[in-house]
Formats: C-alpha cells, sequence, structure tokens
C-alpha cells in the first residue's frame, strides 16, 4: 500500500467535576502520514479500524491515573481507545492473517498496531467472523459491550429469578444494553411484565415499539408513583443509580432482586448520583448483584454463552442492531459527547471506514 493520512483522536485534558465532555476541548483529531508497508509491528499486527464504540462508562476514564477504579484512565496526549473491529492488513503474529476480522481494544486511529506498547486489562484481540446480514460495527454494539452485557447480567442474576416473577423495571431502558436487554426478556420471558424508562419521547416511543408494558419519561414522570401504580418490583435493572434507584428501591418487593449495571445519573454531577433508601434493602431482603463484562468466571462463562445463545436470535431479528453512526474520526468527539448527554438514539458507533457499516 502507498503512505495513507492516519487519523487519530488525542486525549487533551480531563473534565472537571460535573463539567461535561466537550469535544474540542478534552480531545483533539490529528493527522499523519504513515507507510502501511514499513511501519514497525515489533511481532504484532497492523489493524485497519473498522468501527469504534462510544460508551458512557467512557466517562469514569476521564480521570487523574491515582484515582483506582474499575477501568484504566485515559492519559493526557495519548490516543483515546475503546472497544472497536478491524480487519488485518499485515501480520507478524501466526495467529493472525491479512483479511482477518478481529475485535479488540484498539486507539482511535484509522491503523493501529497492536499490541502497541500500552497494557491494561481491557487490551485484547480476537478474530471473529462477518456474519451474513450484520454490518461489522455490529461487533461493538449487540454482538459486542452492550449485548454482551445485558446477557451476562441477565444471565447471571436474573433468568432464575424471573421465573418466579411479575415485574421487571428497567431504568435507561431506551439505552444500547437496556434494549438488547428487552428483547432478550421479551423473547425468554413474554409473560414478564417489563417497566421501562428514559428520558425523551422518541426513546418512550421505541421502548413501546418493543413490547415494553409500561414506559414513562424519569425527567417529567413521577418515577415513584408509576412504579407503586405498576408494581411491586420484582427484579430491577440499574442503569442509572441516583433517583430512579431510590423510586425502585421504594417499590422493590420482598426478596426483590437489583442488578447493578451502571451509575450513569452520576458521572457529571455526583449528587444526581445519591441513593438515599438504602434501608428498604434489608427491610425487604433484597439481594443486589454488581457486575462487570469478562470480569470473573461465571463472567466470563457467559461471554462465550452469547455466541451460541443470543447471536442466533440477533440473526433472525428477535434481537435488533440499532445504531446511531457518526461517521468518520473528525466526528469521534461528537459521539463520545453524545452517549453522555442522551443525545444518541441507538448504540453510538464511529465509522471509521466505509467497510464497518456494510452487512
Amino acid at each position: 500500500m502507498p503512505v495513507v493520512t492516519n487519523g487519530r483522536v488525542v486525549y487533551v485534558e480531563h473534565p472537571v467535576g460535573s463539567e461535561l465532555y466537550q469535544p474540542e476541548k478534552h480531545s483533539k483529531y490529528v493527522e499523519e502520514q504513515i507507510d502501511t508497508d514499513t511501519v514497525p509491528l515489533n511481532g504484532g499486527v497492523l489493524i485497519k479500524v473498522l468501527a469504534i464504540s462510544s460508551d458512557p462508562y467512557m466517562r469514569h476514564r476521564m480521570r487523574d491515573d491515582d484515582l483506582p477504579l474499575f477501568c484504566p484512565p485515559l492519559i493526557k496526549g495519548e490516543l483515546i481507545d475503546n472497544f472497536s473491529v478491524g480487519k488485518i492488513i499485515r501480520s507478524e503474529n501466526p495467529e493472525f492473517a491479512p483479511g482477518d476480522y478481529v475485535i479488540g481494544y484498539f486507539s482511535f486511529e484509522n491503523y493501529h498496531v497492536y499490541p502497541s506498547g500500552v497494557t491494561n486489562a481491557f487490551k485484547h484481540c480476537i478474530k471473529v467472523p462477518k456474519i451474513p446480514g450484520l454490518p461489522l460495527s455490529a461487533f461493538v454494539g449487540v454482538l459486542g459491550l452492550a449485548g454482551r452485557t445485558a446477557y451476562t447480567g441477565w444471565q447471571l442474576y436474573g433468568q432464575e429469578k424471573a421465573k418466579t416473577s411479575k415485574t421487571l423495571f428497567i431504568s435507561g431502558g431506551a439505552g444500547a444494553v437496556g434494549t438488547c436487554l428487552i428483547e432478550l426478556v421479551k423473547t425468554l420471558h413474554p409473560d414478564l411484565k417489563i417497566i421501562a424508562s428514559a428520558g425523551t419521547q422518541q426513546k418512550i416511543d421505541l421502548l413501546k415499539s418493543l413490547g415494553v408494558d409500561v414506559a414513562f419519561n424519569y425527567k417529567e414522570d413521577d418515577a415513584v408513583k408509576v412504579l407503586a401504580e405498576n408494581g411491586p418490583i420484582d427484579i430491577y435493572w440499574d442503569n442509572t443509580s441516583g433517583y430512579q434507584t431510590d423510586a425502585a428501591l421504594q417499590n422493590i418487593n420482598m426478596h426483590g432482586v437489583i442488578i447493578a449495571c451502571g451509575a450513569i445519573a452520576g458521572l457529571n454531577d455526583e449528587e444526581k448520583g445519591v441513593v438515599r433508601h438504602f434501608e428498604k434493602i434489608f427491610e425487604r431482603s433484597v439481594h443486589v448483584y454488581g457486575f462487570l463484562f469478562r470480569t470473573g468466571e461465571d463472567s466470563e462463562k457467559a461471554f462465550h454463552a452469547f455466541d451460541k445463545e443470543v447471536i442466533p436470535l440477533i440473526v433472525q431479528g428477535k434481537i435488533q442492531n440499532r445504531e446511531h453512526r457518526f461517521i468518520g474520526l473528525q466526528n469521534a468527539g461528537k459521539a463520545l459527547q453524545s452517549v453522555h448527554t442522551g443525545e444518541n438514539f441507538g448504540k453510538a458507533v464511529i465509522i471509521v471506514d466505509p467497510e464497518g457499516g456494510e452487512a
């Protein structure tokens, strides 16, 4: 290949306190020229990045490296990275050949050398097949973090409880994880009543189209009242923490289950993430389970079971691939911003190369 332009997204500075991530302030798009035939691989592979995921958890990475959290921090002056799908261009690793499609944790750039010297617990590179009828970008959405998170949490903590339950409440139900979960539950447990919340009318309409029994706007409606009228809640899938979790705790049934998947309410404003009714946990003998994607033996087993149990449902159309696409690395900042403001409608995906978006 001739010399090509390698676009890259560099992390510049951390948002402070309740400050929202701003593309032009906290990151910058730059370009360099590289020769794909001669760039050193040092025993690794050269990957043409096709699509990259944008996820709410990335806000947790925008911090100083001396603050320990579940995910590695972004380093000022270095490239942003996240879950991605790409295509092998050159290889010095016998496990990979040119033309192989791979998923992994790659940098925000057109061409990425893996491994590139940066190591953290999320770094990986795995071969994947091209699934007929689905774009490769699905590997960073319904086939990736969002879909596998929904499946993992439900398989480990919701599936058995659902056999004796009547009502499930999902906060942030119109997000990428929430929509995957709704369709999974509707398929596996069609008699389970589903209540779900979202923040716009467009997203409420989406929830209704998915078959949610009760959809409400958490910004406009009284969540405590809605859940009281439609509960009690047997299973609460928590994507938000904060006010909605308080509402769920006030309306949870005896021996209810809470599956803690996210806490986006407090990402930019700690006060909004506060939960005040912890007493309901012991008063009603509630079981609370928190989990992380591919963390722990059970979670790792669920990651692999997904391929057998859920991919067929996706191919059959029972679980849909919904994407909000941002075209080109120049718009990566907008993709990151969207998941922290709720502006995305569907899984936020950066289409780095047109091949990544082709079914």
